[in-house]
């Protein structure tokens, strides 16, 4: 697997150009909506795969990568719009360039090209689902069962399991249609075979009876039993054709069927037409729902009498609105009933040329059975029979686009057996003499034998159906047991994972949440426990920000079920927008703690959760690129370096206002989530607009009672580690509070009197170094953390306080007396 160092991007979508280095560790983009955030996922996106998932699927007709891929200025020339993407293969540790073009999107250059490297980049192309926005991550929860498991089982490599389950239920279908087929046969046969005799029914004395009857007047000896091979005409010699047909007539009609079997482009046509429109009906699942809506819509406007709707009985402001609501509906489902028509159009086209086709066929029976091999008659019946089933097929709308319906350009071709039968057919014919009528006798048992023929050979096709359609049945039975038995096993580890990060980032209440995962042939039903009242779907009583978390803890627990430990990067695309702020922090700790290893590029259009990432630890401020805004001309302007680089870059200019602006940002914006992190009490202002000095004040006294209950906490368990760890915390306090304090007044100089402009960067250097150094007080020393310390537990027991990677540990609680 990969994890990337460093994405460049030249007009792609909304961007025009923008680097980033992501130094294969988290990122975060963040910025207000439309500033352009999205562009980023889309050149990750293009760079490992050659496609942009944004533009593909619903909703998306008509849209191409190479026509709307390219920035909208260079919409004409995709080859302008590219991506390097410098990566690294986390098992070799290898370092290669990935370059791709739009114009060719589906090559790329990699430099250097090593055979490592192409198997990381190619683990990484193979796995899409690393890449997750909200409209995916909302389809592991609300979707319906059936789409559910197909979500799931997609992003698990698991979609196979359900294409052969489709493929068994459907060969299960085919074989119970085949059967059923079969036994209609045997029925058809043993009718007509009775109706030759004259009997009510099969019993063998009476069958034997009439035969041997005919026998008898042919001078033959009378048979003893009916069996499957009983030859009715045994001992007669050579069987002798009748000459009742016209021979010229019947072998024009053989030769016109044969050259229509032969020649048959107009058949293939036809069901290649009807292939492509039902191809185009299918792949709109809603235009099914304006069909079966249209016939309603229809009758509703002619029954508007009033301001009522006669449909649901709603009251309107007007008939006119209503009427007018009615038509629009209508006129929505005009593209619908046209493709209907076209579907409807084609399908009867090819069931014209079938039609066609059978009844030539059925023109030869009687030559089939004077002149043919045995077997003849039996096996075109067949063939009729099966080109009467597939008209059957396109003979309605409904049929043709049902969800099982199958249409081949080659269903309506003659088995090899029946080719050479008719091979010999027409042989036959040429040779056969003009002969005088055959007689009663001899006509009854040669017609007696091929229907006694085809009496035998259907009962042998409707046994070899029906054990067929047992053993298909039982097959299906088998593998759906067999597969919901081990999809059940895998997503017990699923719904473990998924149920403890869930309970992790809702500590505060829910943490004996717990899920559940049932599969059942198809489907994935998703049960969640609410307040220990009961298991129910995630929509029926949590919010949309629980169900947004819900799916992201999903997610990652399937994710860490596929790759286990190659799971090493992700790009979460705005995921946690409906999550309230305390939990996305929460969320932030959790990739922070349970993924450590993994690269996460996330986006982000709340600043909140932004600094909330920086202050878990799980980015650095590096690491974290603002978009301010986007043009179209332009594209986003963003920023990557950190706030201290800034104000350094204004000094140097002699910028001290600006400087100063920045700094009091930096400062605010630093003591809240400190604030946040320590438990700092801040006076409520109902507007929502608090003052630094507020902040400061908050988190300078929480910080001294904080270091005050580390010290009796030491002290009652005889830590000395800790009590020497703590007064030199202390110290450290003591010589940085009051020179903060002495240094601020410039600071509130230079922001709220621009009029008093004569502070220098020198004088405003030590102002920066005391707020670094303040700061300093509640960040981890760790260069690899540099996390702001936290405490854990709630206000009055607090237990420890702490930085992410555990480097600043305080233990708070006192040993019990």
């Amino acid at each position: 697997m990969i994890q990337l160092e460093h994405l460049h991007v030249e007009e792609l979508r909304g961007i025009r150009s923008i680097d980033l280095n992501l130094a294969a560790k988290s990122f975060v983009v963040y910025g207000p909506n439309g500033s352009g955030k999205s562009g980023v996922v889309d050149a990750i996106d293009f760079g490992l795969t050659g496609s942009i998932a944004r533009l593909a699927g619903d909703g998306t007709a008509g849209v191409t990568l190479l026509r709307h891929g390219p920035h909208v200025h260079r919409r004409d020339d995709p080859a302008a719009a590219k991506v390097v993407l410098r990566v690294r293969d986390t098992e070799s540790g290898e370092v290669a360039t990935i370059t791709r073009s739009v114009k060719t999107a589906a090559t790329f250059t990699l430099t250097p090209d090593t055979p490592a490297m192409r198997r990381a980049l190619q683990a990484a192309a193979d796995h899409p689902e690393l890449t997750l926005s909200r409209r995916e991550l909302i389809n592991y929860i609300v979707a319906k069962p059936g789409q559910r498991a197909a979500e799931v089982q997609a992003l698990l490599k698991l979609d196979r399991v359900e294409a052969l389950r489709k493929s068994l239920k459907a060969a299960s279908f085919k074989a119970a249609t085949d059967a059923k087929t079969g036994a209609s046969e045997r029925a058809l046969a043993e009718r007509s075979f009775q109706q030759h005799l004259g009997l009510t029914s099969l019993l063998s004395a009476e069958v034997l009876r009439e035969i041997n009857k005919r026998r008898e007047i042919l001078g033959l000896a009378a048979l003893i039993e009916l069996t499957v091979d009983t030859d009715v005409l045994q001992g007669s010699g050579e069987r002798r054709k009748s000459s009742s047909i016209n021979l010229d007539s019947a072998r024009r009609e053989l030769a016109t069927l044969r050259t229509v079997i032969t020649e048959d482009d107009a058949i293939k046509m036809a069901c290649e037409e009807l292939q492509g429109k039902v191809a185009t009906f299918v792949a709109n699942p809603s235009m099914m729902d304006a069909i079966r809506h249209r016939e309603l819509l229809d009758l509703g406007l002619a029954a508007v009498e009033a301001a009522t709707c006669p449909l649901c009985d709603l009251a309107w402001e007007s008939q006119e609105s209503l009427e007018a609501h009615i038509a629009e509906r209508i006129a929505a489902t005009e593209a619908a009933q046209k493709l209907r028509g076209e579907v409807t159009t084609a399908a009867a086209s090819y069931r014209t040329a079938l039609r066609g086709l059978r009844e030539q066929a059925e023109r030869i029976v009687p030559s089939a059975r004077n002149f043919g091999s045995e077997d003849l008659p039996h096996l075109l019946k067949s063939w009729t029979d099966s080109l009467a089933v597939l008209e059957g097929t396109v003979g309605t709308f409904e049929a043709v686009t049902a969800h099982d319906a199958s249409h081949s350009v080659t269903a309506h071709v003659p088995p090899k057996l029946l080719t050479e039968a008719f091979d010999a057919l027409r042989t036959a014919l040429e040779d056969a003499p003009d002969e005088s009528d055959e007689d009663a006798a001899r006509t009854f048992l040669d017609l007696a034998k091929d229907r006694w023929t085809r009496v035998r050979l259907a009962r042998v096709d409707a046994k070899k159906s029906d054990a067929v359609k047992k053993a298909a049945q039982e097959a299906y039975d088998l593998y759906c047991a067999s597969a919901d038995e081990a999809l059940s096993t895998l997503y017990a580890t699923v719904e473990h994972d998924f149920s403890r990060y869930y309970q992790f980032v809702n500590a505060d209440d829910e943490e004996a949440f717990r899920a559940e995962l049932v599969p059942s042939s198809g489907s994935l039903d998703l049960k969640v426990d609410f307040y220990q009242l009961g298991m129910f779907p995630p929509v029926a009583y949590h919010s949309e920000g629980h169900q947004d978390g819900m799916g992201v803890c999903l997610y990652l627990a399937l994710v860490k079920q596929l790759l286990g430990p190659d799971f090493k990067y992700a790009v979460l695309d705005d995921v946690v927008m409906s999550v309230d702020s305390n939990h996305r922090r929460r969320f932030a700790e959790l990739l922070k703690t349970e993924f450590a290893g993994v690269q996460f590029i996330i986006t982000t259009h709340d600043e909140v959760w932004a600094r909330q990432m920086r202050a878990s630890g799980l980015v650095k401020s590096a690491s974290m690129a603002r978009f301010y805004g986007w043009t179209v001309d332009a594209g986003p302007a963003y920023g990557v370096s950190d706030a201290w680089a800034s104000i350094e870059a204004d000094l140097e200019k002699e910028d001290v206002a600006g400087a100063a602006h920045k700094l009091r940002r930096a400062l605010e914006a630093s003591t809240s989530d400190i604030a946040e992190s320590i438990g700092g009490s801040v006076p409520y202002r109902s507007d929502g607009t608090y003052d630094l000095s507020a902040f400061l004040d908050s988190i300078k006294g929480r910080h001294g009672k904080l270091l005050g209950l580390a010290a009796s906490s030491a002290q009652s368990w005889g830590n000395q580690p800790q009590t020497q760890r703590v007064e030199q915390l202390k110290q450290r306090r003591n010589a940085v509070v009051p020179e903060q304090d002495a240094e601020s007044w410039l600071l509130n100089k230079l922001v709220h009197n621009n009029d008093w402009a004569n502070g220098t960067a020198a004088d405003f250097r030590p102002v920066l170094a005391a707020a670094q150094d303040f700061l300093s007080l509640f960040r981890c020393e760790n260069a690899d953390c540099e996390s702001w310390i936290a405490v854990s537990g709630r206000t009055g027991a607090e237990e420890s306080l702490r930085c992410a990677c555990q480097t600043y540990n305080l233990n708070l609680t006192k040993k019990k007396q």
